[in-house]
């Protein structure tokens, strides 16, 4: 069950994030990268695979899959523009039982993400 957690906040994480220097103002795409899940006190490694869809407006949604050395977790999950560079939104998992509060900003080609919940966080950097 950590593991499903770790990995959950981490594509949650992951799925917050997404822009290039000729698109900065569209997160639509592909994206991937790594980052860390901390769940009751332990962190853990994780790599999460992101795509963007826009949903209209400044809104995406999200579909994510993160992996650890113990297991594969699945998130979904909607974003909106919060000025600027950056964008909140929620994220729940359809392979465990959860959901979280992401946090996104992007630079240039680098994208950060955050999670939130009451049991858990993860951090992740993702490229295109």
């Amino acid at each position: 069950m950590r593991i499903a957690w770790a990995i959950f906040f981490a594509v949650a994480v992951a799925l917050g994030f997404g822009a290039t220097d000729a698109s900065a103002a569209s997160l639509e795409g592909s994206w991937s990268g790594t980052g860390t899940v901390t769940f009751k006190g332990s962190t853990d490694q994780v790599r999460c695979r992101v795509r963007y869809t826009k949903a209209g407006g400044s809104a995406y949604t999200f579909t994510s899959s993160c992996a650890t050395e113990n297991g594969r977790y699945d998130l979904v999950g909607k974003i909106s523009s919060a000025g600027g560079s950056r964008y909140t939104g929620s994220v729940e998992s359809t392979s465990h039982k959860g959901a979280g509060q992401v946090h996104l900003t992007h630079s240039g080609k680098s994208i950060s993400i955050t999670v939130t919940s009451s049991i858990g966080s993860a951090k992740l950097r993702l490229s295109r």
